[in-house]
């Protein structure tokens, strides 16, 4: 930020003219003037009273551009430097005037020349405190803009934190254990483990681009999940079931990513996991006015059996206060009959309603 005294606003050199011209007409209002001067006369004396004015403001006036440059930060500093500054502009323009008038080097006491200059200090210190108040407010919303980008960007730096965090919060187990299954599978079932490993490529390719995104659709993130769960299943067998209803006009919404991954890899580890008969993960989208709702249902043992829900859904919540404020929320419910009911509700963007699914 400048640490210059001030800045004087635009339209000051029309505002001088305006203060010269208001002073030069008091010489319109002696009445005696109209008795003993023709118009001609009167409008000769004015005009030249005028010029001498205009002399002093513009004189007045490089001198406060001059004094502007000082760098000043107190604003007693500046009311005291914009005060002496005003001074010595009219002492100069005032002898200037002198000097033109005369004809000739003015041969006055200097105390005469000042105590004309000081009928220039009023005006100069009521301009002074209306520049100086008004620049003081734009230096205060110019802070306030500045603390409030700042607050952004902190904001943005958290959450883009928060999203590695929570990518590196991908199960590393998952991953070495789909390549053992699928090397064990090579073994046993070629057929099998060609199909788990073009499952896994898929899952890869679906996931990669998700982890560098600050934001994705609701597309990518059903194919994520769903390539998520089909390596699952191979692990898993019959103890995973999944059911995926998302409309198509649906796909474009964007929404956060690995926030969908986020719900189902909690059903799977706090939900299914802990089942020797596993379960079925439910995936239903609909919109309801200006919210798009997202809710992942699974049939495992739900949130008090499980001890928890990990850190995946806090770091969720957090996320999502990151981008939409109060515009979303995130609800854990239980299940009927049994488990647990994940609704993720975010600003709904779409220009058009979509088909609605009831809530269960």
């Amino acid at each position: 930020m400048s640490r210059r005294a001030w800045s004087l606003p635009r339209g000051s050199a029309a505002f001088a003219a305006l203060i010269c011209f208001a002073q030069s007409t008091q010489i319109l209002f002696q009445r005696t003037l109209y008795r003993d001067w023709s118009a001609t006369d009167i409008a000769g004396a004015w005009l030249a009273g005028f010029g001498d004015l205009a002399i002093i403001g513009a004189v007045v006036l490089a001198a406060l551009m001059l004094g502007g440059r000082v760098p000043a930060r107190r604003v007693s500093l500046r009311a005291a430097l914009f005060a002496m500054t005003v001074l010595v502009g009219a002492f100069v323009g005032e002898w200037l005037v002198l000097w033109r008038q005369w004809g000739a080097w003015p041969v006055v006491p200097y105390e005469v020349v000042l105590l004309r200059a000081l009928r220039w200090l009023p005006i100069g210190l009521a301009s002074g405190a209306i520049i100086l108040v008004r620049q003081r407010a734009r230096e205060t919303a110019a802070r306030l803009h500045e603390s409030e980008v700042t607050r952004l960007q902190l904001d943005q730096q958290r959450v883009a934190t928060e999203l590695q965090v929570l990518q590196s919060q991908i199960e590393p187990h998952f991953l070495f254990n789909t390549l053992a299954t699928i090397r064990r599978l090579y073994q046993t079932d070629l057929a099998r483990g060609r199909s788990t490993l073009a499952d896994f490529i898929h899952y890869l390719k679906s996931a990669l681009p998700e982890m560098r995104a600050s934001e994705t659709t609701l597309g990518r993130e059903v194919d994520l999940i769903a390539a998520y769960l089909d390596v699952l299943r191979v692990r898993m067998g019959h103890r995973l079931e999944y059911e995926i209803d998302v409309a198509p006009s649906l796909r474009d919404q964007l929404v956060p990513p690995l926030s969908l991954a986020t719900l189902v890899e909690n059903s799977i580890k706090h939900g299914l996991g802990a089942l020797p008969e596993g379960g079925k993960i439910s995936v239903r989208a609909w919109v309801d006015g200006n919210a798009l709702f997202v809710r992942v249902t699974d049939t495992g043992v739900g949130i008090r059996a499980s001890g928890g829900t990990g850190t995946g859904l806090a770091n969720l919540r957090v996320r999502l206060r990151g981008l939409y404020g109060d515009g979303s929320q995130l609800v854990l419910v239980p299940n009927d009959p049994r488990g647990l009911a994940a609704t993720l509700a975010i600003p709904f963007r779409g220009t058009h309603q979509a088909g609605s699914h009831g809530r269960e």
